[in-house]
Order: structure tokens, then C-alpha cells, then sequence
């Protein structure tokens, strides 16, 4: 079979596959909506815990920018003065087999647990943000639980639990990417949205990621979409910008620090192409490049192998891959290091202002609904 007939082949196989799944994506459709009718009705309630919540998550699978994001709300709460806490899921973890809620940090720079049981992401965001304590759990009702019993916080960070309708929010941020707002259109499995574009509306903040990936016209097209379907929240762009890079005992040197060396990376995250993409942006010609699946658990045997690949040479990976290979690198051998990502916010004031004024306006709400239940009894 030539080229182009084995082509048209694949072109066939992928329509009718899309076809097939079309109908699952009505189902889940229609099952997540008859799921939340009893929440808008009110006749199931939310689980609220006694302060404030912000929820940081995106209505579409993949890498949006929720842990940049995460490390930035946190960064900034602390900055105003308030205690916080961040609960994580913590996908790919071996804590999810045990269920109930782990700490993974106190909040005092040290970390309990490492990227094998916690998972990546909450092992990350305990690092970038040492003075927050972390706890990881699928339900986070329990996790939130105890991280006021543990904590005592003035405000609560959830990552990546935008779908979590179980547990009252306070103030919802989600995350598009610029680029790719709503996929297909399709929810899954026919595309990749979780949730329909019109659930935007019950978003506090919307902010648009690798906003200067796309030219400023197709920007503002991408802003006028959104904003139709969520009028009442405030929008913002941002960037996804390169900052540093981290090795395994946590040195940290600045971007041209690599520059003139052979070259290869890999990445085991929801988006590796942008990864690659930003690497050569900075002007670093890879040798070799191997991209795994979001929350890749890496073994002994991937880690020679890689190594195998570029004999002397110096590797690259993300600083959540980072987190899951420091007992497993050959690091004599073959130097390996992680780009730091930071998410740029454009208005980044106006963004501060907006969290201090939620935060002031939900722990007067609080304090008000204790002191009613005080005078009650």
C-alpha cells in the first residue's frame, strides 16, 4: 500500500471512529447535566467548609496552566498576610489507592511525600510554595477537612478541581488556552472539553493562557467568544514565561546558563509539543526529544534508557517530571535539569485586587453566618 492510500485509510478509520463516539459524548452530556440538576435546584447541597475556598481548574483536558496558576494565587494570598492552605488531588500518586487525604507539607519547607505517593503536582506546588501546607486527596471535602483541623487557614487553594461539585467554591478561576479555547466543541471522549462552554458562566475569573501564541486579532476574537458566554467575569490573558532552570539538588541557574551544549529533553505532561516548542524558542537545538503521557511514573530502566540516547550529553525535562526521577537519574553521569515556568498575568494588579476584595467580602460572609448561628443558640 502507498503512502497516499494508507493516508485515506487513516483519514476513513478517524472519521468513522469520530462518528462512533459522538453519540458517547451526547451521554456524557446529558448525564452531567441530569447530575447537577439537583445542585441548581437545591436540593442537594454542597459540602462548605468554615472559610473561604478558591477553585482553580479548567473546563477541558489537559495542560492549561493550572500549577503555575496555582503557585500564583498562593504566592499572592501569602503576600496580602493570610494563612493558606492548597488541597491537590494528586493524579497518578499511590495515595489514590488508599483514598482519605495525606499531608504532603506542613507549610514549613519540608516535604512528607514524595512525587510516587503524593503525585507530581502537589509535590511541585510544595515546593514553589514552601510556607503552604499541602494535602493531597481525591475527595476534598476530607482533605479540607483536615487542613482546618491541622491548619486553621484563612483561605483555602483547590488545584485542578473545577469538576469537584461535591464541595461549595467561593470563587471559581478557570483556565482556557488561548490557542484551543473548547477543543473541537466535543465533550469527551469525541473531543476533549469536560464540560460545555456555556458552564463558563458560573466562573469568578477566566484567564486565557499562551495568550501571545496566537496574533492579537485572533486574541480579541478569542476574548469576545468568552466573554459572551461568562459576562460577569473578569478576564484576563496571560503567558507562560520561561524563568529559570532547576536541577535535581535544587541549583538554580538562569536560562542562558545551558546554552551551547548538546541537547536532548523529554517530558511526560498533558502538552510536551508546547515543552519542545519552548525550548527551541529559546534557542536550544535538541539531539533527541520523547514525549510520555500526563503523569508518566517513570522507572530505573526509562531513566538509562533515556540517558542511553545522548551518551555525555545534558538532559532537559519539566520541573514536574523533575519531582519523580530524584531517587532514579543517574545524576554523575548526565547532568539533568527542569525549566521553571512562570505564568505571566497580564493586569496582574487588578488580578491581586480582585482576590484581596473576594477574600475580604467571603470572611465577613463567614463571620456573619457564625455570629447568626451564635445567636441562635
Amino acid at each position: 500500500m502507498d503512502a497516499k492510500a494508507l493516508l485515506e485509510e487513516k483519514s476513513v478509520r478517524g472519521a468513522l471512529l469520530r462518528l462512533m463516539m459522538a453519540p458517547l459524548a451526547g451521554l456524557h452530556f446529558v448525564g452531567l447535566e441530569l447530575y447537577l440538576l439537583p445542585y441548581r435546584l437545591g436540593v442537594r447541597k454542597r459540602f462548605r467548609l468554615p472559610v473561604p475556598v478558591i477553585a482553580i481548574g479548567n473546563i477541558s483536558s489537559g495542560g492549561t496552566g493550572k500549577t503555575p496558576m496555582a503557585a500564583l494565587v498562593g504566592k499572592i494570598l501569602r503576600e496580602e498576610g493570610l494563612k493558606v492552605a492548597l488541597l491537590s488531588r494528586g493524579h497518578g500518586g499511590s495515595h489514590e489507592k488508599d483514598g482519605g487525604a495525606k499531608i504532603v507539607s506542613r507549610g514549613d519547607g519540608k516535604l512528607l511525600l514524595g512525587a510516587d505517593v503524593a503525585g507530581d503536582e502537589p509535590t511541585l506546588l510544595a515546593q514553589l510554595l514552601p510556607d503552604i501546607p499541602v494535602i493531597v486527596g481525591r475527595d476534598r471535602r476530607v482533605s479540607g477537612k483536615l487542613a482546618c483541623a491541622e491548619f486553621a487557614p484563612e483561605v483555602i487553594l483547590l488545584d485542578d478541581a473545577l469538576q469537584f461539585w461535591q464541595l461549595h467554591r467561593d470563587l471559581d478561576i478557570v483556565l482556557l488556552d488561548a490557542r484551543s479555547p473548547f477543543d473541537n466543541g466535543w465533550m469527551l471522549p469525541r473531543g476533549l472539553l469536560r464540560e460545555p462552554p456555556f458552564h463558563l458562566s458560573r466562573a469568578s475569573i477566566i484567564v486565557l493562557t499562551r495568550s501571545d501564541a496566537i496574533s492579537p486579532d485572533e486574541l480579541e476574537r478569542r476574548k469576545h467568544v468568552v466573554q459572551r458566554l461568562a459576562p460577569r467575569a473578569a478576564l484576563f490573558t496571560a503567558t507562560h514565561a520561561p524563568h529559570s532552570w532547576i536541577a535535581l539538588d535544587g541549583t538554580q541557574e538562569p536560562l542562558e546558563a545551558l546554552s551551547g551544549q548538546s541537547i536532548a529533553a523529554f517530558a511526560g505532561i498533558a502538552d510536551g509539543k508546547a515543552f519542545q516548542k519552548t525550548l527551541e524558542l529559546l534557542s536550544l537545538p535538541l539531539k533527541f526529544f520523547r514525549e510520555f503521557t500526563d503523569h508518566h511514573t517513570y522507572n530505573k530502566e526509562e531513566a538509562l534508557d533515556l540517558v542511553a540516547q545522548l551518551p555525555g550529553g545534558l538532559f532537559l525535562t519539566t520541573e514536574k517530571d523533575l519531582t519523580k526521577l530524584r531517587d532514579l537519574w543517574p545524576t554523575e553521569e548526565t547532568p539533568l535539569w527542569a525549566l521553571r515556568i512562570q505564568l505571566a498575568v497580564k493586569e496582574i494588579e487588578r488580578f491581586r485586587s480582585i482576590l484581596t476584595r473576594f477574600y475580604a467580602r467571603n470572611s465577613k460572609e463567614d463571620a456573619n453566618q457564625h455570629e447568626a448561628g451564635s445567636s441562635a443558640k
